[in-house]
């Protein structure tokens, strides 16, 4: 078989909100690795005219609704991360189109040197994607840590962070199921040199 032909290995890549995977996917990218990134794929879905964009106006009203028309983020996600039913219908509505851009991109890219292609999925385990994975990496860190970055980043109070992060399935249970975790408590440079030392491990494996 050529590396053309060869199948490149999916590695999902996931963390907790707060946790630092969007650092570790830059990271990533940086060193020249082929990372899909689910946010901007449903991002680019729920702008005016994009594959969402009706259905979750539809479902969820004008209320999330900004004067140019576009889905007001923050106003969607106050509502989604307060109420667990809201929740399930924008991950119905938005998750199937999300796997299925991202599958088909990876199915594009075929042949790459260095053999892998990156999922960045923040509900990797949530949605099942990590079956579908042949490797899984999760970014881990401290609930405190994780408040205080997103109180910083959202400029959001420290109990608004609190509730994203119930929000979501705890580290403990996608620690069980991940292959790779990196614990990131620490600076940004310690964070990237698990990655790299990560991504030269799964090169050569």
């Amino acid at each position: 078989m050529t590396q053309r032909q060869r199948r490149c290995r999916r590695i999902g890549l996931t963390g907790g909100i707060g946790a630092g995977k969007s650092t570790a996917a830059a990271r990533l990218a940086a060193r020249g690795a082929l990372v899909l990134d689910a946010d901007e794929i449903a991002r680019r879905a729920l702008e005016p005219g994009g594959a969402c964009y009706r259905a979750v106006t539809d479902a969820f009203g004008a209320d999330i609704l900004g004067q140019d028309g576009k889905i007001d983020r923050k106003a969607l996600a106050a509502i989604v991360f307060s109420d667990a039913a809201s929740r399930e219908k924008l991950n119905g509505i938005v998750h199937p189109y999300v796997i299925s851009e991202m599958f088909e991109k990876a199915d594009a890219a075929q042949g790459r040197a260095d053999g892998l292609i990156f999922f960045e999925v923040p509900l990797l385990f949530e949605s099942g994607m990590d079956r579908q994975m042949d490797k899984n990496i999760l970014i881990a860190s401290s609930e405190e840590m994780r408040v205080a970055r997103i109180a910083a980043r959202d400029g959001c109070t420290r109990e608004a962070a609190f509730l994203r992060i119930r929000a979501q399935m705890p580290d403990e249970e996608k620690i069980k199921r991940a292959d790779y975790v990196l614990q990131n408590d620490g600076s940004r440079e310690e964070l990237e040199g698990k990655v790299d030392r990560l991504y030269a491990a799964l090169t050569n494996a």
